[in-house]
């Protein structure tokens, strides 16, 4: 008997084939940037460096279920774990005919309601009226079609925009990296409002502009918080509020204060083990984002151009000249 392809609700079209192609898909989907999310999670990454388990049941079983992400590729991970933990154990009902000789036997669905169809109208009819029918029984777009999931990982929702969760991200990792920048200095970098023109004025007092990109890049940046604490708890995506107070001890009071030094990111006096890591992780990544998003990459490939030699400086917000 032939293997069923696996089957899963965040990527367009469900199912894929071939498992090089599904690898793909799964890149281009929501599934890429909740690993990405994960890997920026500082409990997962203390987790995984100390060797300790969380003492939450709900976030120590997300992460024994999010296997290892130590590595930076996407593709290894995805083929060792997420195709696993985000498949779909059952695949979504499908409209069938009713045996009438044999009706004891077929197994009624808990949702679903049953119709009769003459086949002695026209076919336009039929559809117009079966139409007239799912608006009665059918809850439209409004259905929340991840409850359904069977998935051990299980999308929150599926009312995302994937566009708008790529930006999050990167303003997360942006201020991670930089936490003193100003956020209207991450929004220019990363072009978030490329209309919001401010790049070479100078001083609040000069133009609205300023505090709207701050705005802008403030909402995505507590967005992106909220989306970090929720999928310590297996949801996502989810910016749902959800701030982790000082009571949050995530490995227990005996680990909690090697568990603040250890993750530290707003801090002169050091650099955090986590910081160093996001910085040897990161840092490149993020510099080579900026210079797609504001299309410099010719001039920085000049090995002598002013580019080369002002993109640090510019990056980390010492200066807006490039």
């Amino acid at each position: 008997m032939k293997k069923q392809a696996p089957f899963f609700k965040g990527i367009l079209g469900f199912t894929r084939a071939d498992d090089e192609v599904l690898a793909k898909e799964a890149d281009a989907s929501i599934y890429r940037w909740w690993w990405e999310f994960m890997r920026l999670s500082p409990v997962f990454w203390y987790a995984r460096t100390r060797g300790i388990d969380p003492t939450d049941p709900k976030i120590a079983e997300t992460y024994r279920l999010v296997g290892n992400l130590s590595d930076e590729g996407f593709y290894r991970w995805w083929n060792e774990t997420g195709r696993h933990i985000f498949a779909e154990a059952k695949r979504p009902n499908k409209v069938e005919v009713l045996d009438l000789n044999n009706l004891e036997q077929h197994p009624f669905k808990e949702k679903a309601f049953y119709i009769e169809i003459p086949l002695t109208i026209r076919r336009e009819t039929i559809l117009k009226q079966i139409k007239e029918k799912l608006d009665e029984y059918h809850d439209g777009r409004y259905i929340d079609l991840a409850a359904t999931s069977t998935a051990k990982l299980k999308l929150f929702t599926k009312r995302y925009r994937l566009r708008t969760i790529e930006l999050e991200y990167w303003v997360l990792l942006y201020r991670m990296l930089y936490p003193k920048i100003e956020m209207w200095r991450i929004g220019d970098r990363l072009q978030i409002s490329p209309h919001l023109r401010i790049r070479g004025l100078h001083g609040w007092e000069e133009s609205p502009l300023f505090s709207r990109l701050s705005s802008i890049s403030g909402r995505y940046l507590y967005k992106a918080k909220f989306s970090l604490n929720n999928l310590a708890y297996g949801n996502f995506p989810n910016t749902t509020k959800l701030n982790f107070g000082e009571d949050f001890m995530p490995f227990g009071e005996q680990h909690h204060s090697d568990y603040l030094k250890a993750t530290e990111l707003d801090t002169k006096e050091y650099k955090s083990e986590f910081y160093l890591w996001l910085e040897k992780e990161y840092a490149n990544k993020l510099k080579h984002e900026v210079i797609r998003r504001n299309h410099l990459e010719n001039s920085y490939r000049m090995p002598d151009g002013n580019v080369r030699k002002r993109m640090l400086k510019f990056i980390s917000g010492e200066s807006d000249l490039i």
